[in-house]
């Protein structure tokens, strides 16, 4: 039979509940073991600030061409349709402030803050496995169609849906770069996790949340 991986925080914890370690050495020795969510990048989010940027550049480019006085061919638009627009804002309202405030309910539940060594479901994290990332990708999705309608009006190119795909890209790499850090932190508990609760999936994550409820 093999051995259950219980991965390489649970010493950390129990030593914390000791008053063996305090808080900020547990921190540094999970330095040490490479456990920080942002291990082995060359800067913090780095797959996530390079989709930012590229998301940023390509849904804007007309205003950023206007600003700069660049020139540039003209790229065709399509005006989005105000269902669309209404479901978009609807959405992101919705759905935005109860994931990034699964955020900081980890932060209070997590120990030492933002770098978790317990595993936190609560809240949104019942639901889907990154909730604040899912936040952002909501927002970034979002915003584009709103502002084509409203507010400056800027034009929804193919570079936009190009610069959607370029979030997504972005936050999809960085939450595989933090699972894997995840999996040495929790060993098999957080890969129960990853089986029942989905990354960023919010409506079978909510399924399923429901389901595990049902009498």
């Amino acid at each position: 039979m093999a051995c259950k991986d219980e991965g390489e925080v649970k010493d950390l914890l129990e030593k914390l509940e000791r008053k063996e370690l305090t808080k900020n050495e547990v921190l540094d020795e999970m330095k040490k073991r490479g456990l920080y969510h942002h291990a082995d990048e060359p800067f913090p989010g780095m797959f996530a600030i390079s989709g930012m940027a590229a998301w940023g550049v390509l849904c804007f480019l007309p205003v950023i061409s206007e600003v700069l006085h660049l020139s540039i061919a003209e790229i065709p638009s399509v005006e989005i349709p105000l269902e669309m627009v209404y479901l978009a804002f609807l959405f992101a309202v919705a759905l935005t402030p109860p994931l990034l405030y699964s955020s900081i309910l980890r932060e209070k539940r997590s120990i030492t803050g933002d770098e978790n060594i317990v595993l936190v479901r609560l809240g949104a994290y019942g639901i889907v496995r990154h909730p604040t990332f899912l936040a952002g990708l909501i927002l970034c999705v979002a915003l584009p169609i709103i502002l084509n309608r409203f507010a400056l009006r800027i034009p929804f190119t193919i570079l936009s849906v190009f610069g959607e795909i370029a979030i997504f890209m972005g936050l999809y790499l960085q939450t595989q770069h933090e699972e894997k850090i995840n999996v040495k932190k929790w060993g098999d508990e957080y890969r129960q996790y990853m089986k029942e609760v989905p990354r960023f999936n919010f409506f079978l994550g909510m399924w399923r949340w429901a389901k595990a409820r049902a009498p």
